[in-house]
């Protein structure tokens, strides 16, 4: 079962590396649920040569839809992304009325070249899963990662496996969001080839000397990194 790890850092890919995990989603923002990582962070992931970076392509938070500018910066990022070596692409757009922005698909396909390709959560947001797992398949789009169109994907999972079932040997699904020790293995018990976890765990804040404003909300913001023992858990439970 590969393990995916979604990472916000060099030190987080480091972590997942040592843990054994197969490969990195890069991204930023992820109390956003994730957004574009800089191309400073994406260049030295890929230089790392730890493992093997997708990154996420995604210039903002909130719905899927994408003005003209966006459009630009989201195809700036894909080249920028292929240039450097990442090996796949975390992406996603839908139109207005939550059905699958065709027309931007598959020019994104033939930017992103051979990398591989990961259509995100926002399948779980279209009207019809089914139809628009059917036309990613036509794309030749490699993974799907949704949590079953619920918030976690142990909620979703009647979905997932519905999916997996009927689509499963055409297109990877991924579960992805809320997964941990305590529910991976379900997942691996129905079938699916491969998970999506943040792992993460919040790290320590610095001390403040005195006649620094504690309350100013920039010292307010919680830092988490990928957790070298939660990813443990997670493969120990699901390669054993």
């Amino acid at each position: 079962m590969i393990v995916e790890i979604c990472c916000t850092s060099l030190q987080g890919i480091k972590n997942a590396a040592k843990a054994g995990a197969d490969r990195i989603e890069l991204c930023s923002g992820l109390e956003l649920g994730g957004l574009t990582p800089s191309k400073g962070l994406v260049e030295q992931s890929v230089k790392l040569g730890l493992l093997d970076i997708h990154c996420l392509i995604r210039p903002r938070a909130g719905h899927f839809s994408y003005s003209k500018e966006e459009v630009e910066i989201i195809e700036q990022d894909i080249l920028f992304a292929r240039e450097v070596g990442c090996r796949g692409i975390v992406i996603g757009a839908l139109t207005t009325d939550f059905k699958l922005d065709l027309s931007l698909l598959k020019r994104w396909k033939i930017f992103a070249g051979s990398m591989y390709f990961t259509f995100h959560r926002a399948i779980d947001v279209v009207i019809d899963p089914f139809s628009s797992i059917k036309e990613l398949i036509q794309l030749n789009v490699d993974c799907i990662l949704s949590s079953g169109q619920k918030e976690k994907a142990v909620d979703g999972i009647n979905e997932l496996k519905l999916w997996n079932q009927n689509f499963g040997n055409q297109i990877h699904i991924m579960p992805g969001s809320g997964v941990n020790k305590e529910n991976c293995k379900l997942f691996k018990s129905e079938g699916f080839g491969s998970l999506h976890l943040s792992a993460s765990k919040k790290t320590p804040s610095i001390s403040l000397p005195f006649g620094v404003n504690s309350e100013i909300s920039f010292l307010k913001q919680e830092l988490s990194e990928c957790n070298i023992s939660k990813i443990q858990d997670v493969i120990n439970l699901v390669k054993s």
